[in-house]
């Protein structure tokens, strides 16, 4: 990170020390004006709003929402470049690719006093927050990364949040027991990883005996987290954790206080508020991102909503819990339960695959729908992918790829990144 944009970074931080106490007035007041610019912004210059024909001066408020249209990652895949803004310098923008949890690959491009706020001074105010601020404590991040890509990314020299703390990443695809020596000799004040993954750790760590250092703070984020998991995982290290939200798009979107509340980053996101205590669609808007302007974009998963004033004293909206970001976790022959967005990486990493779903068909076979940009043609990068899907699970397992014209929505009507055959979908 260059020494301009650790100075911006500091100055964001801040400056978002200080919103996080707004009012309730102060942040519907921010939002407005934020949310209004960005739709004038939208309707004037982004291919894929002007064909709305929407009259920018005719947008005055919140409301005027409502006139754009509800979008998904379908949208942004089928026409990717209709949602960037002309004019911005493509040098200049920072992007991001799915995690894999919508089994639609997808990229958005973000300009960088965007990346700056959303990628880093948010998150440091959520460490701040909820642990203190960071500076002098040591960090372990478990990185989705192959181990080869993060052995580069690390030979590079510190990037990103590393440049105000001490920091160590590990791949999440090397053995466990190597997590728990790097556990023992680097003793992080910090962790940030999946729920089940640290689950792993710990029944790793009960298998040989060890006993797992006290970590003071742990982050999960990209599966559900249940009130049992949460327990054993805050036993096992005798530390507080504290589940994050997010998405590719909108990177960290809400985070849990010390009340247990997501508080959604109101300086970054506009989320459309939903009557409380039901489960509704997550559909947000950016407050920020003038490269990729997305607008009603539905997440695809639901949460509950808070309706009255945290016990933390926040008065930014909330959620009380996400429903639908986990799919169901796969059972291995071994007893050992991998999350199915670990599967991910390697599946997306094929650029001709638009869509996908994971089946587990028998205790230790898999089959994979996949929807190509080219059906018919080779099938090298189809053995190779299988190849790394058995790496990935790090035991006996079959694979096996099937090209389909189509995902069948459950009757829910959501689509399942992962599914098993039992559950009635062969």
């Amino acid at each position: 990170m260059k020494v301009i944009d650790q100075w911006d970074v500091g100055t964001k931080l801040f400056a978002a020390l200080r919103s996080q106490w707004w009012s309730s007035e102060q942040i519907r007041h921010h939002q407005q004006r934020s949310l209004v610019g960005m739709m004038r912004h939208a309707a004037a210059n982004v291919p894929f709003y002007q064909r709305l024909r929407l009259p920018a001066t005719t947008i005055l408020d919140a409301a005027d929402l409502e006139r754009f249209p509800v979008i998904g990652k379908h949208d942004i895949q089928r026409d990717p470049e209709a949602f960037l803004a002309p004019g911005v310098a493509s040098a200049t923008l920072r992007s991001s690719r799915t995690s894999g949890s919508s089994g639609q690959p997808t990229t958005t491009y973000f300009d960088r006093q965007t990346w700056l706020l959303c990628k880093y001074a948010l998150k440091m105010r959520r460490i701040a927050a909820t642990a203190g601020l960071p500076f002098m404590k040591r960090v372990l991040i478990v990185s989705e990364q192959a181990p080869e890509l993060l052995a580069a990314s690390t030979r590079s020299g510190p990037s990103g949040l590393g440049v105000f703390f001490s920091q160590q990443r590990v791949s999440i695809h090397t053995p466990v027991a190597q997590h728990l020596e790097v556990l023992a000799q680097y003793r992080p004040h910090i962790v940030y990883a999946f729920p089940s993954y640290l689950l792993d750790l710990i029944a790793s760590a009960g298998r040989h005996g060890l006993t797992l250092p006290k970590i003071e703070t742990l982050y999960t984020s990209s599966e559900v987290l249940t009130p049992a998991a949460r327990a054993r995982i805050e036993n096992a290290f005798s530390g507080r954790l504290y589940d994050v939200y997010g998405s590719t798009e909108f990177k960290e979107v809400a985070w849990q206080c010390r009340a247990g509340r997501y508080h959604v980053n109101v300086e970054s996101v506009y989320v459309e508020r939903q009557a409380a205590d039901i489960r509704a669609p997550v559909v947000l808007s950016t407050l920020c991102n003038v490269a990729m302007p997305l607008l009603r974009f539905d997440i695809g998963d639901r949460a509950v909503f808070g309706n009255d004033i945290c016990p933390c004293g926040r008065e930014s909206p909330h959620m009380l819990e996400f429903l639908g970001r986990e799919g169901d976790m796969i059972a291995l022959p071994s007893g050992r339960r991998l999350s199915p967005y670990l599967l991910t990486t390697a599946i997306e990493s094929e650029g001709s695959i638009l869509q996908y779903r994971i089946f587990q068909t028998g205790t230790n076979t898999f089959r994979i729908d996949v929807i190509v940009r080219s059906p018919g043609q080779s099938v090298a990068w189809q053995r190779a992918m299988c190849e790394e899907l058995e790496r990935v699970i790090g035991e006996s397992a079959e694979f096996e790829v099937r090209e389909v014209d189509a995902l069948e929505r459950a009757a829910s009507g959501k689509r399942s990144v992962f599914l098993r055959a039992h559950a009635g979908i062969n």
